[in-house]
């Protein structure tokens, strides 16, 4: 998987059914399979974000985000379906779109298998200078960014 297929820009759009100030909630398709992305915020806690520390007010602002696979069956691990770019593609277009939207101070996300580790390791460095945030920390599969807007 080469990198700058992944932030080429997607067919479709994604499908907004919650947008506030605190949740942003939307779906994608890719082929017959069907995505759910989430972004909320109030929900994390130190082992969220673990091995970074913030202030109590600092993990309060944090959005929590992530994709699973919603059909043909539920997951939030890699399902080898197929067109692991176009996922990660679209994942990308929520996520800019509630960074710039909603306009997060904190933003943090994880991965659990070592492959989807390495891509985030890679593209997290290009979102976050693409979208006006600094990586406060990318290790462990955590991954915690701040908006250069942030007090």
């Amino acid at each position: 998987m080469k990198l700058i297929e992944v932030f080429t820009k997607p067919k479709g759009k994604i499908k907004w059914t919650k947008q506030t100030s605190m949740v942003w909630r939307g779906s994608f398709e890719v082929g017959e399979r069907k995505f759910l992305f989430t972004a909320a915020m109030g929900g994390a806690d130190e082992s969220t974000i673990y091995p970074l520390k913030l202030s109590r007010e600092e993990i309060a602002d944090i959005w929590i985000v992530g994709f699973m696979q919603t059909k043909p069956k539920p997951s939030h691990d890699i399902t080898a379906g197929g067109k692991p770019i176009e996922v990660m593609n679209k994942s990308l277009v929520a996520f800019k779109e509630i960074a710039k939207k909603a306009k997060p101070q904190y933003v943090t996300f994880s991965a659990k298998e070592p492959s989807r580790m390495k891509l985030y390791n890679i593209m997290v460095k290009k979102l976050a200078r693409g979208l006006g945030f600094k990586i406060l920390t990318a290790q462990a599969g955590t991954y915690v960014l701040q908006s250069k807007r942030a007090k």
